[in-house]
Order: structure tokens, then C-alpha cells, then sequence
């Protein structure tokens, strides 16, 4: 399997989780942060502990999948749980940012167990390069978005 089809896949499935749980982005940002920091601290041990105990992933390196699924776990619990956005708008923006600050995270880990196709060296060329920007940018929104106050929707005025 290309690493282009396989980001595509990861993209849409994490755009359409994080749509229609609507959760806020800033704390699943942060989740894939603390998730992407886990994997670098202990991706290798946690493989090697797994690996004692005969678990083989099949094609894919042992490693890469603990990577993958070590970034991904933190943002995936937060999405059954917090704050929600309220509009439209909001949900889109959040989950396309979601999405992409999470393939941001997974190339490197999928990079060492993929291999890109003709078509998919230039656009994996563009979006590794751009990683740093991307990271960044998505930071910056999610500590924004974090600071934001939730303002108490016309339901919540009622209840009271």
C-alpha cells in the first residue's frame, strides 16, 4: 500500500470522527502532541516488549504500528469526552486541522514502513517539508481555540 492512499485514508477517517463527535479542536491538538511525544519517549521499548510476547503485526514493522498507535490514542480517547463547538463552521475548520496536524504526526512512522509511488513522492515531498509549518500553525490555532471561552448557547440561558 502506497503512504499517499494510506494518508489519504487516515485523513478522511479522522475528519469524520472528529466532525461528528464535535469536539473542540485545541484539546485533540494537544492530545496529538502528547501523543507524538509518547511515541518518541517509548515506541521502541513498548515494540520490543510486545514483540517478546510473539505479537507480529504482519508486513508492517513493529515499530511503526506502535508509533501510529501510540500518537493517535491520546486524541482518540478526548473524542468521546470535553467541550463541543456548536456550528457548522467550527466543526469543519476543527476536524480538517485535526486531520491534518494527525497525518502530520504519522508520516514520519508510516514513511518507514510505506513506500510512495510515483505520484505520491511529490505530494509526500510537499507536505514532509511543509511538516514544521504545519505543526506550528496547528499549535499556535490550538492554544487559541483553547482560550477562547465557550460562550453559554441560547439552550443553556433557558435552562437556568
Amino acid at each position: 500500500m502506497s503512504i499517499v492512499y494510506a494518508l489519504i485514508f487516515v485523513i478522511i477517517a479522522l475528519f469524520i470522527l472528529a466532525y461528528y463527535t464535535r469536539r473542540r479542536f485545541g484539546i485533540l491538538a494537544l492530545a496529538l502532541c502528547a501523543g507524538a511525544l509518547l511515541s518518541s519517549l517509548w515506541a521502541v521499548p513498548l515494540a520490543i516488549l510486545i514483540k517478546r510476547y510473539g505479537f507480529e503485526p504482519g508486513s508492517l514493522p513493529l515499530t511503526s504500528v506502535v508509533q501510529v498507535a501510540l500518537i493517535l490514542l491520546p486524541a482518540l480517547f478526548l473524542l468521546y469526552g470535553g467541550q463541543s463547538y456548536g456550528k457548522q463552521l467550527q466543526r469543519i475548520v476543527g476536524a480538517a486541522f485535526f486531520a491534518l496536524l494527525a497525518a502530520s504526526f504519522l508520516i514520519t512512522p508510516l514513511g518507514n514502513s510505506l513506500s510512495p509511488d510515483e505520484m505520491g513522492s511529490y505530494y509526500l515531498g510537499l507536505v514532509t517539508d511543509n511538516k514544521p509549518i504545519i505543526i506550528t500553525v496547528a499549535v499556535v490555532y490550538a492554544l487559541i481555540d483553547i482560550m477562547i471561552p465557550r460562550l453559554p448557547s441560547k439552550k443553556d440561558k433557558k435552562k437556568k
